[in-house]
């Protein structure tokens, strides 16, 4: 876990847990969120696509008051188990009705559905997932444990992509259902296993009592404000480069199908490019996370991190209203979609760390499903009027993201100035402190050595905060090249030769998050016979 972030002790089965978690409902929803494309391409046109979408918003607008009935009554581990179990026996019901999939409304519901599944039941998790960790270690572990999320939807696609075309979908509805019921018996002990330091403070939960439920919450707050107008506009921009490539993918599978193909050969050859763009997606994204998601926050903060995507978005939609063409579509919403996925997926669950339990349930799951939708609305409307009174083609479309984008990065910078606040107000930086100098370290001539500097030389008292450890000679030259440092675990490994120095001097530095210091100092000397 240390090659992904910052890990203390304990932490690394909580972080496996809930990574198993995020892959089992990622590898779930990716499955069927081929499947809605090819259930409803494969019998409508594009363009009802973007209608459908739309229509999420209204559906949400009636399930956010109903979600926050729910959680009056059921709150904690048994909501989210309860939510979980609820869609699994959706899936179910849309595997009995499979033989009515020719009708074009059975493509539209599952289409709708699938939407919200996707949306309701990883809210839930990272609601769970923000409510069981303070700020400082949500911002350290959360990097590693959307990684498990990325590879669920890598695998999700790839299975996708490899079985629809030899077993067609119903088998892979079935198994979409067993991945979220799995995901269940994860949900206890990922919490359980949560280290004391890295949880935060104890406070009641108090539900939303309003019959507005979680819109009640959202209006209340300007910071949930600004996050809610960020995510409309994130998915405004988004799904109406998913519409430009949507209407590609369809009339090239008409074009490999050929006009006399029949319903089941254009759902599996839909399915099948859709599963392909996504593999590549999380190809990337798998790699984004991996490699440089942590080393983002190290260096830019989350703050930083919030203007990525928009200025990704900014340059890709600026070079399509130059470069319309398909090629450049495909590897354009790659870039994005990726970064979307990894980077600026862990930064929006980052965000309700610093704030209430009613912040990241009520408010939390209201952003993440209507204000989502309200963007596909949005979309909606933009692709009709584009489409129907400006006759807009893929040159308009792309201009017209591009100038989005300027007003999404305005909003990110107000988001970071208030998560920026939120933060210092829930945890004022502490630097840490030198308990006790460590003792010599005696250095055998030819014999190797390995020294782990004790625990209780450092501490940092802010919770959620690990220290990070370099080394040097106290005369500010580097170590002697036989001898080596872990830099996470403050470790020194080599093998002295035999004309070693008698007596050398090592300056120990632990810095924690935000770069304050500590120095220790270390006596190395030779042992002689």
């Amino acid at each position: 876990m240390r090659l992904l972030t910052r890990v203390r002790a304990g932490e690394g089965r909580c972080i496996a847990l809930f990574g198993g978690h995020a892959f089992l409902i990622m590898a779930s929803y990716y499955v069927l969120k081929a499947l809605r494309e090819s259930f409803l391409l494969a019998g409508a046109a594009a363009e009802v696509r973007s209608y459908a979408v739309a229509a999420n918003g209204v559906v949400l607008m009636l399930l956010v008051p109903l979600y926050s009935a729910v959680r009056r009554r059921i709150d904690g581990l048994r909501l989210v188990r309860f939510v979980s179990a609820f869609f699994a026996l959706n899936i179910l019901a849309f595997a009995l009705s499979y033989p009515f999939r020719t009708s074009k409304w059975f493509g539209i519901v599952f289409f709708i559905w699938v939407s919200v599944y996707g949306l309701m039941v990883v809210a839930q998790f990272w609601a769970l997932a923000a409510n069981s960790f303070n700020t400082r270690s949500g911002q350290r572990l959360f990097p590693a444990i959307m990684l498990g999320a990325t590879l669920g939807a890598l695998a999700g696609a790839q299975i996708t992509d490899l079985a629809i075309l030899r077993f067609g979908p119903l088998p892979l509805l079935l198994l979409g259902a067993l991945l979220l019921i799995a995901s269940i018996a994860l949900i206890a002990p990922e919490t359980a296993a949560v280290p004391a330091p890295s949880r935060p403070v104890a406070g009641a939960s108090q539900p939303v009592r309003s019959v507005l439920g979680g819109f009640q919450v959202v209006f209340a707050s300007r910071y949930l404000l600004l996050v809610a107008t960020f995510v409309v506009l994130l998915n405004c921009i988004g799904a109406t480069g998913d519409y430009l490539l949507a209407a590609l993918i369809k009339a090239r599978a008409e074009v490999l199908a050929g006009a006399s193909a029949l319903l089941t050969e254009r759902e599996a050859i839909i399915g099948s490019l859709y599963a392909r763009f996504q593999l590549w997606v999380t190809l990337v994204g798998v790699l984004v996370q991996a490699l440089a998601v942590s080393r983002i926050y190290r260096a830019i903060g989350v703050r930083g991190a919030l203007l990525v995507l928009p200025a990704i978005a900014l340059f890709v939609y600026g070079a399509i209203a130059f470069v319309p063409v398909f090629t450049m579509i495909y590897v354009a919403k790659i870039l994005e979609n990726s970064t979307n996925y990894s980077l600026m997926n862990t930064t929006q669950q980052t965000l309700y760390l610093p704030t209430s339990a009613a912040a990241k349930f009520d408010g939390k799951t209201t952003i993440d499903t209507f204000f989502w939708r309200f963007g596909d609305i949005l979309q909606a409307g933009v692709v009709f009027a584009g489409l129907h009174w400006f006759g807009f083609g893929t040159r308009s479309f792309a201009m017209l993201n591009a100038a989005l984008c300027v007003v999404w990065l305005g909003v990110a910078v107000l988001i970071g100035r208030h998560y920026t606040a939120l933060s210092r107000a829930e945890t004022q930086n502490t630097a840490p402190v030198r308990l006790r100098e460590p003792g010599d370290l005696l250095v055998h001539p030819g014999q190797p050595i390995d020294h782990v500097l004790p625990a209780e030389t450092f501490f940092d008292p802010d919770p959620g905060d690990v220290l990070a450890y370099e080394a040097r000679l106290a005369s500010g030259g580097p170590l002697p090249p036989w001898l080596e440092f872990d830099a996470a675990l403050a470790r020194l490994k080599g093998v002295p030769p035999a004309d070693v120095i008698v007596e050398e001097y090592i300056e120990i530095v632990a810095s924690d998050m935000d770069g304050a210091t500590a120095t220790a100092i270390l006596r190395m000397r030779r042992v002689t016979v």
